[in-house]
């Protein structure tokens, strides 16, 4: 399987106010993956860290070493003038490799320092022929869209199927394939919503922000890890997106996307947190895939 291994094959795409990036393969053409790096207003609660721990070290570390790799791809976003949010400045390190993307995050924060819990929500969009025009300049992945999928399905008076799993009970569960969006939380996510609603999470759905952008969403069963996939029809080609620090995923947006929602905080004034991620794009079933991820948590 080849990725693309040079810095054109990452195409950088911009929109007014918003940044994304697409993301191709070589291996599996007619397929382009949309990542936006930021949406709508983070989820903050909890105290800011006064003292710089051993986070800042760390992260020096991760980019001393992912800036040396061979073709990396390094993109700076600031989020200072982002309403909001606290100012602060994201550094990507993408590495194209075998079997996807390596990623590295890297959060600096200014002066006033992020949050226990300063959890930022991060779009990867399979939208298909099915979706906008507009959209598809960004993301074009017909074999991964449900949107394709389910309008398929409706003309042929078949019942909706999902292309999208998760781990769940150690297993792989496919999210409903229904029309409003659905939102599952981490064991991460579990501790962040009990302790912000006081051990209630009837009321996480009634707190601003909302996982959604329109303030509601369908929740269902916790899972098991960040580990969220797309797969065609056949389990034949397979998608899989993780963060560490992962606390919830949500799926069925209108850009036929998936939402990763990942805790970037705390970080004190000064300070820096470097987070590890990966895109898994491969010609191979979602168990295997499951194994090589596995693999990578050693």
């Amino acid at each position: 399987m080849e990725i693309p291994q040079d810095r054109e094959s990452i195409i950088k795409v911009k929109e007014p106010a918003e940044v994304f990036i697409s993301l191709v393969n070589q291996a599996h053409p007619g397929n382009k993956i949309g990542w936006r790096m930021w949406e709508y207003e983070p989820i903050v609660y909890g105290e800011i860290a006064q003292k710089t721990g051993s986070e800042t070290a760390e992260a020096a570390m991760l980019e001393k070493q992912y800036s040396a790799r061979p073709g990396v791809f390094m993109y700076t976003v600031d989020v200072s003038n982002k309403k909001n949010w606290a100012p602060q400045r994201w550094t990507y390190y993408i590495v194209p490799i075998a079997d996807g993307f390596d990623m590295l995050w890297v959060i600096t924060a200014t002066e006033t320092g992020l949050n226990e819990y300063y959890v930022a929500q991060q779009c990867f969009r399979f939208s298909g022929k099915t979706n906008s025009k507009w959209r598809r300049v960004i993301a074009e992945a017909p074999d991964f869209s449900e949107y394709d999928l389910w309008k398929m399905q409706d003309d042929n008076n078949k019942l909706r199927s999902s292309l999208s799993f998760v781990r769940r009970g150690n297993r792989w569960e496919s999210i409903s394939p229904i029309k409003e969006e659905v939102v599952c939380r981490t064991p991460a996510g579990l501790k962040m919503d009990m302790t912000r609603s006081g051990g209630d999470l009837a009321k996480i759905l009634k707190m601003k922000p909302s996982f959604t952008r329109q303030g509601s969403a369908h929740f269902e069963a916790d899972i098991d890890c960040g580990l969220i996939t797309r797969s065609d029809v056949n389990d034949k080609w397979v998608c899989g997106i993780y963060w560490d620090r992962t606390t919830h995923i949500s799926d069925h947006h209108a850009a036929d996307c998936l939402h990763t929602y990942i805790n970037i905080g705390p970080v004190p004034p000064h300070g820096k947190r470097a987070i590890q991620g990966k895109i898994y794009w491969m010609n191979t079933s979602r168990d295997k895939l499951f194994e090589r991820w596995q693999k990578d948590r050693q």
